[in-house]
């Protein structure tokens, strides 16, 4: 009923917002609850941290808490490359997605691929498997509340009630464990209070359609019971308009959201907090639009297949936490279930236009997991601060995939009866299925861990930790086509070490260095094919040995914070997509060796009594494949397959000519020296605001600028293909704050001057080779009214 009444007043909310231009919001409140959030324990037992504030008596940066060594920690005194965005800036930039983090973090990249994959890296190291996610594991693992969120599908889902996300640079080779190749993503929402009645509540309305409501309580119950309630629901229209087929415009967005949190604590030593979160979006799909589209406006295409995108995703978990005299037993339990449905034109165009179609009928995965987390954790205060701790996961998946093709030009456009799934395709697949994969999947892995800093000296500590991890994977995979039908079940097992070493020195209380080596990991598996000639039945396991060192620096009295790092990686077998000479028996590999290496710096400056502020971060970087290896660029591949005679790949040679596979293998390329992908060499970000005192309340303008420099999307660095031009994107808000109120307006702009920045570029390997590039978000005026009480 909430939604209905939401939906019928959207016009006059539209109307109204659009009378406000010249002043439209964001939740303020956001903004209060981080800085409200308590210092952080002292890291030093004898030396207490007190917030700038009170250090200097006249205001200054706030101190920023984080999580990320499992406890509460100053991000100053935390010997750890990591960055902590709030609420309220995630607010500020009207960020609606995880995507829009990009070069907004140092190192920190978020990429789509076919669709409906984010793709995360940081400093180079992530996921290069678009397209199995069934099979392999992110490279940046993600956690909501402590939970880990084994699946990329799930970072589609539209940003929450978020208190603040917390990105750790680097492998993280003892407390997080596996997919933290490249870091981790620790995703933290608003929690239920304790003696506290408030809400809030806010209203968005921009260009494209745009409405965005969103609502929160918090009700105590008792003196022990409290219960947080919230919800949200995001549309916007389609970006991308589609001139053959104009109910597919892509790029829209039709999403909702609601979290219950249940808080209790009997005891001032005992917390339990039980959450749900439900969340769904029913969209056309992503704009993918094909290279070779005569259309010159980016936001115009031509497809003759319409694409849909639904994802449903549930999450319960159980956050127990029982304080001893000694140490703090913390246990995290959590279920994930997800249902994502999706078609697309799989190869980004038209018959009309290219003479051939490949059309993605089915793309449908189920994944249930359950995690279990109990840590052991020392109390501040000592001279030794440690965590020990044991995981366990267990998840199932499903997958099924149908794919039509017909890459023989001259062809007809597939009607819906050609592209009909229907429940006897598995045994009786039509003549222009060219794949068909029903997979059912495994996954359990377990591991044990422990750190602990000692503070040798006063201002000297040290810090030791591993892992050990055991992972299973078993894959049941039954894959048919117009050319065959088999059977693949297989199983694999891996027994992977991983760890932490650091040394830290507070030079001053407000100074700090640090040096680390760690090595983190990803899980190897199993590719689920059969008949392949090159592409291995199994693939190991990637790590990353990184060497980094980084100071921390508080400067002018605490109005100054300076944080630099350095780091140098020996990244082993890297996992990407191999192609293979048998049509659709690509899978899995591993590149033996990549090195990459970059600085990083991050600063922030609060000056006139505290009305200016100045953030910058920058980043510089690269990585390099170190050695030969040769591997099949598929469209190399695609080209010498479709050669006339006489070509032993003519008359479909290549199923059955092995002259036709031996022209495909002697064409393969040598990586040596090549760019890894996902990597600009240089990314960054800039922002200014100031706050005036007017009539009435105060006034914020603030600029931002988003800079990513150019990269390659491919390992092969293809000139034409591969490489993805630098942008830059202009930010603007305005924010209003009335005197002894508690409403706030805002009006913001994002990408001011509608630049089509590509956010990544996408060649099939595993239908007809065609090449898509995804745009980023075009300009929008986004105006929003907020309310707390």
């Amino acid at each position: 009923m909430a939604w209905r009444i939401l939906c019928d007043c959207r016009k006059a909310l539209l109307l109204c917002t659009t009378a406000l231009l010249p002043l439209v919001p964001v939740r303020a409140a956001c903004a209060q609850a981080a800085s409200a959030t308590p210092p952080a324990a002292p890291r030093r037992p004898a030396n207490p941290v007190a917030s700038p504030a009170e250090a200097s008596g006249k205001g200054g940066l706030e101190t920023v808490v984080v999580t990320a060594e499992r406890r509460q920690t100053n991000l100053q005194n935390t010997p750890l490359a990591v960055t902590a965005v709030s609420a309220a800036t995630l607010d500020k930039r009207v960020s609606t997605q995880i995507s829009d983090l990009n070069a907004t973090v140092p190192g920190l990249e978020i990429t789509k691929a076919s669709g409906f994959e984010n793709l995360v890296s940081i400093r180079g190291i992530g996921s290069e498997t678009p397209e199995n996610s069934l099979t392999t594991s992110p490279g940046v693992s993600e956690f909501i509340d402590g939970v880990y969120i084994a699946n990329t599908i799930s970072l589609d889902q539209t940003l929450f009630d978020i208190n603040r996300i917390e990105v750790l640079r680097g492998p993280q080779g003892a407390l997080y464990g596996q997919s933290a190749t490249g870091g981790a993503i620790s995703i933290v929402t608003q929690q239920p209070k304790l003696g506290v009645y408030d809400g809030a509540a806010d209203v968005s309305a921009g260009t494209y359609a745009l409405f965005r409501e969103r609502a929160e309580v918090n009700i105590p119950l008792g003196s022990t019971v409290a219960i947080r309630l919230s919800a949200q629901k995001f549309d916007h229209d389609g970006f991308g308009t589609d001139t053959i087929l104009s109910s597919n415009n892509l790029d829209d967005a039709h999403d909702q959201a609601m979290k219950a949190a249940v808080l209790w604590k009997p005891t001032a030593r005992f917390t339990a907090t039980l959450t749900g979160m439900w969340s769904g979006a029913d969209q056309n799909g992503a704009e993918q639009k094909n290279v070779l589209d005569p259309q010159t406006d980016p936001r115009k295409f031509e497809q003759d297949y319409p694409s849909e995108f639904n994802l449903h995703s549930q999450l319960y978990h159980l956050n127990l936490q029982y304080d001893t005299d000694w140490f703090s037993i913390k246990s995290v339990s959590g279920y994930q279930g997800l249902n994502h449905q999706q078609q697309e034109d799989g190869s980004r165009s038209a018959v009309s236009l290219l003479g051939i179609y490949d059309d993605v009928a089915a793309w449908n995965t189920k994944v249930r997991n359950f995690n279990e987390e109990f840590d052991l954790v020392s109390l501040p205060g000592s001279r030794l601060d440690w965590v020990v701790g044991a995981f366990a996961l267990n998840q199932s998946s499903h997958q099924f995939v149908a794919e039509f093709e017909c890459t023989t030009a001259p062809c007809a456009s597939p009607g819906p009866a050609q592209l009909a799934v229907g429940p006897d395709i598995e045994t009786r697949p039509p003549g222009n299925l060219s794949y068909g994969n029903d997979t059912a999947v495994q996954r359990r892995s377990y591991s044990v861990f422990g750190q602990a800093t000692y503070h040798i000296l006063p201002k000297l500590g040290v810090t030791v930790g591993g892992r050990y991890n055991y992972d299973y994977y078993g894959s049941n995979s039954h894959n048919f086509s117009q050319f065959a039908i088999d059977t693949v079940s297989q199983n694999y097992t891996d027994h992977v070490p991983t760890y932490r070493f650091s040394l830290d020195y507070q030079a001053t209380p407000d100074n700090l260095l640090y040096g680390s080596l760690s090595r983190g990991y990803k899980p190897g598996g199993v590719n689920g094919i059969y008949g392949q000639l090159v592409v291995p039945e199994t693939f190991v396991p990637e790590t990353n040995t990184a060497f980094e060192i980084g100071s921390k620096n508080m400067f002018l009295d605490h109005r100054l914070r300076l944080n630099l790092a350095a780091f140098y990686y020996f990244y082993h077998n890297m996992q990407y997509i191999e192609n293979d000479p048998i049509p659709f028996d690509g899978g899995i590999a591993n590149i033996p060796s990549v090195h990459a290496y970059g600085l990083e710096a991050e600063g922030s400056y609060a000056a006139l009594h505290d009305r200016l502020h100045l953030n910058v971060n920058l980043a510089w970087e690269a990585a390099i494949v170190n050695g030969d290896y040769f591997t099949i660029d598929s469209t190399v591949q695609n080209a010498i397959e479709s050669r006339p005679y006489p070509s032993p790949c003519a008359f479909g040679g290549i199923y059955y000519n092995p002259g036709c596979a031996a022209l495909v293998e002697a064409n393969a390329r040598n990586l040596n020296g090549k760019s890894a992908p996902a990597i600009p060499k240089i990314s960054g970000s800039a922002s200014i605001a100031y706050t005036f005192d007017v009539p009435y309340g105060t006034l914020t303008p603030r600029a931002e600028f988003i800079f990513r420099g150019a990269e390659w999307e491919r390992v092969f660095n293809e000139p034409s293909l591969d490489r993805i031009n630098s942008y830059g994107v202009i930010n603007l808000s305005l924010l209003y704050v009335p005197n002894r109120t508690n409403w706030t307006v805002q009006l913001a702009a994002t990408n001011v001057t509608d630049v089509a920045g590509i956010n990544s570029k996408y060649t099939d390997p595993y239908g007809t080779a065609q090449t898509s590039v995804q745009y980023i978000p075009p300009m929008q005026v986004i105006g929003t009214v907020a309310y707390r009480f």
